[in-house]
């Protein structure tokens, strides 16, 4: 299955954020994903709108700064952001496992609930990653693991989750530039989306471009991989 591609877009205001969302869907983005924690003064007035006009191929995220996020606000007010946003019925919510495990958010069928988990320093081992990955497919659509990657070897260890679990709910690869080969095989696993920045708008560690990105499943369905 050929992943779609989704490109991340973080700015300060909702009018900046409005217009990267727009280009990236605009030069070959399939998916937008809104990093509204990057928001000066995030608010569900302000983005209604725009959350509205691309609900379709949107991905929410409200990533606190304890896992990585810029959200600095209180925790009670981030959850009731995400409340509203459901609410707006985007395709797709990203949400922490600890969000889900921790509050009493109402999900609704019209989004696909993506649970995220994040670890900064390295990649744990195998059977870390399939337990809390177990545990994430039990809460959600689509599992999203993100690892640093020290070393080669970190690269086959989380791409070896995608012969456990069905490729198409699992989003798994490396942090960094050490990271960037499992991005990159990820697509081959068959993993759903594959996260993309604007140029000079990395908003992970070892982000490629959406054009960098649009060239290599180029030439892959050159060599018809996706029959």
């Amino acid at each position: 299955m050929k992943p779609k591609i989704c490109v991340s877009v973080k700015a300060r205001n909702i009018n900046e954020l409005e217009w990267k969302a727009k280009r990236a869907l605009d030069i070959g983005g399939d998916l937008v994903e809104l990093r509204i924690d990057y928001l000066e003064n995030p608010s569900i007035e302000k983005l209604t709108k725009l959350v509205l006009d691309l609900s379709n191929r949107l991905i929410v995220t409200v990533r606190p700064q304890w896992e990585g996020g810029e959200f600095r606000g209180e925790e009670e007010l981030r959850i009731k952001l995400l409340e509203e946003l459901l609410r707006l019925k985007p395709a797709y919510i990203d949400l922490e496992l600890k969000t889900v495990k921790d509050s009493m958010l109402k999900f609704n069928r019209e989004s696909a609930r993506i649970i995220s988990w994040h670890v900064f320093d390295n990649t744990p081992s195998l059977d870390e990653l399939s337990l809390i990955t177990s545990e994430m497919l039990k809460l959600g659509d689509i599992a999203k693991i993100v690892t640093k990657v020290n070393g080669f070897e970190e690269n086959l260890r989380i791409l070896r989750l995608y012969k456990i679990y069905p490729p198409e709910k699992l989003i798994a690869f490396g942090l960094g530039e050490k990271g960037l080969l499992s991005r990159i095989l990820s697509i081959l696993m068959g993993s759903p989306i594959i996260y993309t920045c604007l140029p000079g708008e990395e908003v992970a560690a070892g982000q490629p471009t959406v054009g960098e990105i649009i060239e290599i499943i180029t030439m892959l369905e050159s060599k018809e991989i996706w029959r």
